[in-house]
Order: structure tokens, then C-alpha cells, then sequence
């Protein structure tokens, strides 16, 4: 059995003896071929092709990997592989709407322009060479009127073709899920009037805003419905929803239904559809249930989340299934392998046939790959004695 069909054999519900082992790497392996100040040739989870020269840029990286792409680490240490496929469509815009990106020393910049006015964004680059906004789009809540152009000018054009590519060069290693991005409340908080401006607009003038958000759901779900026609089975839709940035009284009525309308339009294309939680969601415990998610992506328990591992196994309704990871820490605190091999214990008692377990969420550039070699091995043994 590949790692694709394990990794679908558990979403399937068909509740696996042995657990699969599916750990992100990609930051690691991109943060240790990148100068410190460079930009990020590849986000995370991105797939990296085994034909492009990155992988053959200098590292401080173990022999044993040092020549090895990304995709043969996979290979040689017999790991599923989990991808994000961001590019499976091209956005097109018309009437005049233009979008154009450069980077300028450490910003990035992002213009919008309409017929009716230009914004820009701002991203900095951070330490590790990963971009934090720094500036958003809308400066005050009538500028939404120019987002709500370009909005209106957008076009979605599939690319389907770059998704077979993909799932051909992985085979049965692993899976991409098809990225949808945020829903229309987590744009406002994150791309269009940052957190504290989108709450005192809802405050301010909440009929405005939700008409706004009611125009860009309109225009998601055109998105959504071209994902339900995509070759591959996993679609995620990621507010990286945690409850100090989306409090749960927001989750509830401004995240959920949106939540619901695309998931049917998934579930009826005969996908299934992830979300990414890496963050303190407990209080998001009671709602899982209604989201009409099938998978939670990225979930890291205590001592990152603010959940035990067992709270939130016992808290999955029927039916919903997790990723878990070992916490990422573990990985760059010269920990021993024992307690690493402890903590991947607790997570398949728990998440018995209903998880996938990984390094929780992603090894970052100081993590020990050893350590996560040395897991792999665990849980491969572990699960051929079952």
C-alpha cells in the first residue's frame, strides 16, 4: 500500500491498525538552502520539483541528506509526502484592474489598480526570510469600494494540468491538497483592513461590511466549484484560524457558513476538504462538528496549542480526522529521542484509525532531521507490530 492510499484509507473511515507517518519538512529544507536576508524561492509545503538547481544549492545539512532532494528524502526514508498546490489557477482580471508585485530591498509590495482608485500592500521580510504584512490594503473602510472593483474583475482560470503534473512526479509518495485560501472575513482581517480595523468596521457600519464579505463569498465559491472539477481529492480552505486572532463569536457567524456552502459544493464533487489549525483553537471544540470540514490540518497540542493531544481526540466528532504532530520544539531543543518517541505514543493511542501523525506543524530551519528520521523509524516498527 502507497502512503497516498494510507493517508485516504484513514479519511475514508476505514480506521487503520497502522497510523501514517506524513511530517512537513519543506520549511527545513528550504530555510537551510536560503542566505540569511534572501527571499524564500519555495513557500512551505510547496512542491519542489527534483529537476530544478535549488537542490543543488550549499547547505549545513547531515551526508545522509546532503544530496538527496527533497522528494528523494522522502523516498529514502519512506515518508508520505504532503504538498500544498497553490497554483492549480491563475487569476485574470479585466476592465481595466491590473495586480502587480515587486520586491524592493526587504518589502514587498503589492499594487492594486481600478478605474476607481490604487492601493497597496506591504510585506517585510522577516529573520527567517519569510514576509510579515507590515501595511494593508485598505486604509479606511471605503476603500473597500476598489477592492470590491477588482473584485468584480476577477477571473479564475483552472490549471488543472499543473496538478497531474504533480501528482505524477509524487506517484503514490504523498498528496497535494488544492489551496482556496482564506474565507471572506479572513481576508478582511489578514489581506484587506488588517484585525483592528475590520473590527471596528463591523462595529461601525456592520451592514456595509457584510454586504462586502457577501460579494466576495459570491466570488470564492466560483473558485470553490472549479476545485470540486480538479483532478486531485483534498482541498483545503485555511483561515489559520486561531481564537485570539478570530475570537469564536466571529468563527461562529462569519467563518461557518461560508465554511458550509463550500464544502457541499466539495462534497458534491466528491472531494474532501481540510483546514488548517495550527494554533490555540479549543474553544473552536464545540463547532468542528458544523464547519463541514473532514480533516484538520496542522494541529500541534500542548505545549504550542493550548489542548492536550487527548482533549482533542476525544472533542473530533464522527467522522472529522486530524493530523497530529510531535511538537516542532522537540526537534530543536537537544531533546532526547525517547521523549520525542513518548509524545508519537500518546498521539496513536489517541487518534487510533482516525489520524495521521507528523512534526507538529512543520520542522522549522534548526530542527534535528535525524530526530525526525529516527521517528519515522519508531512508528514504521511500531505499526508492524500491529
Amino acid at each position: 500500500m502507497t502512503h497516498r492510499e494510507r493517508f485516504f484509507e484513514v479519511l475514508e473511515g476505514a480506521k487503520p491498525k497502522a497510523m501514517p507517518f506524513m511530517p512537513d519538512i519543506s520549511d527545513w529544507y528550504v530555510g537551510i538552502r536560503t542566505p540569511a536576508g534572501q527571499p524564500r524561492k519555495w513557500g512551505c509545503a510547496q512542491f519542489i520539483p527534483d529537476d530544478v538547481p535549488f537542490h543543488k544549492v550549499p547547505c549545513k545539512c547531515p551526508d545522509h541528506c546532503r544530496n538527496l532532494t527533497v522528494l528523494g528524502i522522502y523516498r529514502e526514508f519512506d515518508w508520505g509526502y504532503p504538498v500544498h498546490i497553490g497554483n492549480w489557477y491563475d487569476t485574470e482580471y479585466e476592465d481595466g484592474v491590473e495586480s502587480k508585485t515587486v520586491v524592493e530591498g526587504n518589502q514587498r509590495i503589492t499594487t492594486l489598480k481600478t478605474p476607481i482608485g490604487t492601493l497597496r500592500s506591504v510585506a517585510k521580510m522577516a529573520q527567517d526570510s519569510s514576509w510579515a504584512p507590515i501595511e494593508h490594503f485598505a486604509k479606511e473602510l471605503r476603500d473597500l469600494e476598489i477592492i470590491k472593483a477588482a473584485i468584480e474583475a476577477t477571473r479564475f482560470v483552472p490549471r488543472y494540468e499543473r496538478v497531474r503534473s504533480i501528482m505524477d512526479q509524487m506517484g503514490g509518495q504523498g498528496l497535494g491538497d488544492l489551496v482556496i485560501w482564506r474565507s471572506p472575513f479572513g481576508k478582511l482581517l489578514q489581506s484587506y483592513l488588517g484585525m483592528e480595523n475590520a473590527i471596528y468596521a463591523l462595529a461601525d457600519d456592520p451592514k456595509y461590511v457584510e454586504d462586502f464579505m457577501e460579494l466576495q463569498e459570491a466570488k470564492d465559491l466560483e473558485l470553490v466549484a472549479l476545485a470540486a472539477k480538479a483532478p486531485e481529492r483534498l482541498i483545503i480552505i485555511s483561515d489559520h484560524a486561531d481564537e485570539h486572532l478570530i475570537a469564536p463569536p466571529y468563527y461562529k457567524q462569519y467563518c461557518i457558513p461560508y465554511y458550509q456552502k463550500a464544502c457541499k459544493i466539495l462534497h458534491d464533487g466528491g472531494k474532501l476538504v481540510s483546514t488548517h489549525l495550527d494554533g490555540n483553537f479549543k474553544s473552536f471544540f464545540g463547532m468542528l462538528a458544523d464547519t463541514g470540514f473532514d480533516l484538520l490540518d496542522g494541529c500541534t497540542p500542548a505545549p504550542v496549542g493550548n489542548y492536550e493531544l487527548e482533549e482533542l481526540a476525544e472533542a473530533l466528532p464522527e467522522g472529522v480526522y486530524a493530523y497530529c504532530g510531535v511538537p516542532a520544539p522537540m526537534f530543536c531543543e537537544n531533546r532526547d529521542n525517547d521523549e520525542i518517541f513518548a509524545f508519537a505514543d500518546r498521539i496513536m493511542k489517541a487518534f487510533a484509525g482516525r489520524g495521521i501523525l507528523n512534526v507538529g506543524d512543520i520542522l522549522p530551519p534548526n530542527g534535528d532531521i535525524d530526530q525526525v528520521i529516527a521517528l519515522g523509524k519508531y512508528v514504521a516498527e511500531k505499526n508492524a507490530q500491529l
